[in-house]
């Protein structure tokens, strides 16, 4: 089953789970707008309140099953090796897959900055696409950055966070790694480029994609290893990172280890 459609469900699976968690104005279970007095008041069932307003209303299961299969079995001993060999490729080849999905990227965040009213950067966006996609050759080539048009990401995760959507409940998903609610919810907007190819061709290229990422982050590995709490280290980055793409301001009140802001910045290339 194609890894996008999965996303769909899951977030369909947290929405109804959403309307069980009645007990107050504010739930754990739904990613709704928190404010200060809130999350001060017993709304948060005794759980610590952390960035985005999220809650680990899961922790306990999150870090049983879901996160020993991605980060002691998955990572360790299958995603981290592969990520490892595949940054022995030639630069030129790594260069032009990464290319290739970010050119993606810039069909997704056109219609998501347009969204937010963001004109500009959304024009920039399906210009780096339509130049990429035919000069670039189906986007290897960043030529549109040779002409000096910068990339505008915006995920539509940010997009709700702006519109004042909370994270809502934080989920490490097998697999998938973690996730929030308004991340799996959002997931199923920006993934739709995947829609129009077969799910064996989406698999192929979700998986690449996957190494790809995973790759630019072998630098970084060292400090979630060596930490006293990987799983909460992981947690807070993830979770500081949405964050500070929703508010810059905030992103630079918490990113006060290097290590940590090179890691954000990392994840966003």
């Amino acid at each position: 089953m194609n890894i996008k459609i999965i996303s769909l469900v899951l977030g369909a699976f947290v929405f109804t789970q959403s309307a069980i968690a009645s007990h107050s104005s504010y739930s754990p279970m739904s990613p709704r707008v928190l404010s200060v007095k809130a999350s001060h008041s017993d709304y948060s069932y005794g759980l610590s309140v952390l960035p985005g307003n999220s809650i680990d209303s899961f922790e306990k299961i999150n870090r049983d099953l879901p996160w020993k299969t991605n980060y002691e079995i998955l990572d360790r001993y299958m995603l981290r090796p592969v990520a490892h060999g595949y940054r022995k490729l030639p630069s030129f080849a790594r260069s032009g897959i990464h290319n290739f999905f970010s050119n993606i990227s810039d069909l997704v965040s056109a219609p998501n900055n347009l969204l937010l009213g963001e004109f500009s950067d959304s024009s920039k966006s399906f210009a780096r696409f339509s130049i990429n996609s035919t000069i670039g050759v189906l986007g290897l080539f960043d030529v549109a950055k040779l002409m000096g048009i910068e990339e505008k990401k915006m995920s539509f995760d940010t997009v709700m966070g702006r519109a004042g959507i909370d994270q809502g409940a934080y989920i490490m998903v097998p697999c998938l790694g973690p996730k929030t609610e308004r991340s799996i919810h959002a997931s199923g907007a920006d993934n739709w480029p995947y829609y129009f190819i077969d799910p064996v061709t989406g698999l192929v290229l979700t998986a690449v994609d996957v190494v790809d990422s995973r790759a630019a982050l072998i630098e970084y590995e060292e400090m979630v290893d060596k930490s006293v709490d990987p799983y909460a280290t992981t947690r807070s980055t993830y979770l500081m990172y949405a964050q500070g793409k929703v508010d810059p301001n905030a992103s630079v009140e918490n990113k006060k280890d290097e290590n940590v802001e090179n890691y954000l910045d990392e994840i966003d290339e």
